[in-house]
């Protein structure tokens, strides 16, 4: 591969559309920034793996005694937030989507969290559309439309539709340069600019490498340094560790740090699995008032308030109901309790998954705010107490797993993943509206249950005969109900075996999801890379 041919993307030849997405402009700024951010996203893969296996063997986490001074220092803040990020009480977050675009346009939600990764799926097709679909978004003439925040898919992640030197370029590389090239400009134009929402971060060293890349990225697109605002999800136990070390490797760009609640327990989950003293109860028991959960939360509330950041809290699953029944008006009551115990714990606002919760979420907000007016909110002056005990802590959660549970696990990663690999990329199921995040959590909370040979409440042992009967149970049910769904049923059933009986679980079912999608996409890469 050459200076003139330096990326050979075999979905580029597939249609025009894919041809205007990926120009030689574009196709240049991938390969360089792939050739220059890779060798270090491959280190900071293998270094997750080193403490993963040290944590499993008996390590504990804990904050990094090299970086205390930076701790300590209260003179640091990070950059001002932009015009239009400066109120954020409600955030609609949903697929990339012309669809979901529609639905937030209309919202009166204060931000659109543009979704490439848990709540789309990553077919070159759907890539390109949800593309499109920005595109459609920035050039629309309306004046009030919720400010546009694009999250890309996290840096464990590869895109298998484009290759650089016979590789695939990281999904996050990939996301991250089609938006910058093809939106910036328009953005930056309208008066508001590039903004992202990043995923999945365990440490400031993955928070410096999208710095890093970022503004290499802007150089590449003669984007001012600093053009490209960032928000970070806290989503796993990692981070709870280092939140002032992320703000400050990306204090020039970061605006807010936001709550991810069902990734994090997944996290949590994904770190100590294998230790018996960290079984979590059936997924319905533990909300963001118990104490492993309000702990970083907490933590998070306390960081951004020191370092002038908005902290913002994370979604509820549950979805209203289509007419204003007593159901629905149950939905709102619960949503709005946990809002407003949010607003009171000091969040600065809310991500939801349904459009109907916006006014709900915005009232919430409104009303503690309006109590609390005229107290200025003081600044913290010394770090928040980051206690490992208190944030490892499962002790105090009520409930113990059941039978219910297990087959709600199964049932529900079963229905996603079929789903899935069809293209849909969320899905309400009894009420929630799951995505891809929800089958990671359900499918390890299935393995470390047998794995550990949890007894259930009801009675029974959890272990392969169980997980058998219970998932043949639950292929039976949906393929009496979704008859034409065969051969998505039996991947997503194969994709479960795969994942909930070995002796080593995968760190993510999504690397195993995505080879099954490939598949199904007719095999990118089968055409002869440069």
């Amino acid at each position: 591969m050459d200076a003139t041919t330096p990326l050979h993307p075999p979905a580029a030849l597939r249609g025009a559309a894919d041809a205007g997405l990926l120009d030689e402009r574009v196709t240049q700024v991938l390969a360089e920034l792939h050739r220059t951010a890779e060798p270090q996203r491959q280190e900071l893969l293998r270094a997750r793996k080193d403490l993963a296996h040290r944590v499993t063997t008996g390590a504990e986490l804990g904050q990094d005694p090299v970086t205390r001074d930076l701790r300590e220092d209260g003179s640091w803040q990070v950059a001002a937030p932009p015009r239009d990020l400066q109120r954020r009480s409600v955030e609609l977050a949903g697929a990339a989507t012309a669809d979901m675009a529609a639905v937030a346009r209309t919202s009166g939600a204060d931000v659109w969290v543009a979704d490439l990764e848990d709540a789309l799926v990553p077919t070159w097709e759907r890539l390109t559309a949800a593309h499109r679909t920005l595109t459609d978004w920035v050039q629309d003439p309306a004046g009030d439309l919720p400010t546009l925040v694009v999250r890309p898919r996290g840096l464990h992640l590869d895109e298998a539709h484009l290759l650089v030197d016979g590789a695939p370029v990281a999904a996050p590389v990939a996301d991250t340069t089609l938006f910058l090239a093809h939106q910036a400009a328009a953005l930056l134009e309208r008066g508001s600019g590039p903004y992202l929402y990043l995923p999945k971060i365990e440490t400031h060293a993955e928070a410096q490498w999208w710095d890093s890349m970022l503004a290499h990225a802007e150089e590449l697109l003669g984007l001012a340094h600093g053009t490209v605002r960032v928000s970070v999800l806290i989503e796993t136990v990692h981070a709870a560790y280092q939140m002032e070390e992320i703000l400050h490797a990306l204090r020039g760009r970061v605006t807010a740090l936001t709550a991810g609640r069902y990734d994090y327990v997944f996290s949590h989950l994904r770190t100590y699995a294998r230790r018996a003293d960290h079984i979590l109860p059936d997924r319905d028991s533990f909300t963001m008032s118990t104490r492993f959960l309000r702990a970083y939360t907490d933590i998070l509330v306390h960081t951004c308030h020191r370092r002038g950041a908005h902290a913002i809290g994370g979604p509820v699953a549950e979805v209203p109901g289509g007419t204003l029944d007593d159901s629905t008006l149950q939905v709102q009551a619960r949503v709005s309790r946990e809002k407003v115990r949010e607003a009171r714990q000091g969040f600065d606002g809310a991500w939801v998954l349904h459009p109907a919760l916006v006014p709900v979420a915005r009232a919430a907000f409104a009303t503690v705010q309006r109590g609390a007016a005229g107290s200025a909110r003081p600044r913290p002056d010394s770090p928040a107490v980051v206690d490992p005990q208190v944030l490892s802590d499962i002790s105090m959660l009520p409930g113990t797993p059941t039978l219910s549970g297990l087959r709600t696990n199964i049932r529900v990663s079963l229905r996603y993943l079929t789903s899935w690999l069809s293209g849909q990329g969320t899905l309400e199921i009894d009420g929630h509206l799951e995505d891809f995040g929800t089958v990671e959590l359900a499918r390890l909370q299935v393995w470390q249950w047998s794995h550990h040979e949890v007894q259930l409440a009801e009675g029974p042992t959890v272990g392969p005969l169980l997980l058998g009967r219970v998932l043949e149970e639950e292929i039976a049910i949906l393929t009496r109900r979704l008859p034409a769904a065969g051969r998505h049923i039996t991947l997503a059933a194969d994709l479960l075996r795969e994942t909930i009986g070995p002796d080593e679980p995968p760190a993510f079912i999504s690397h195993r999801a995505y080879a099954v999608l490939l598949g199904l996409e007719g095999e990118p890469g089968a055409e002869t890379a440069a």
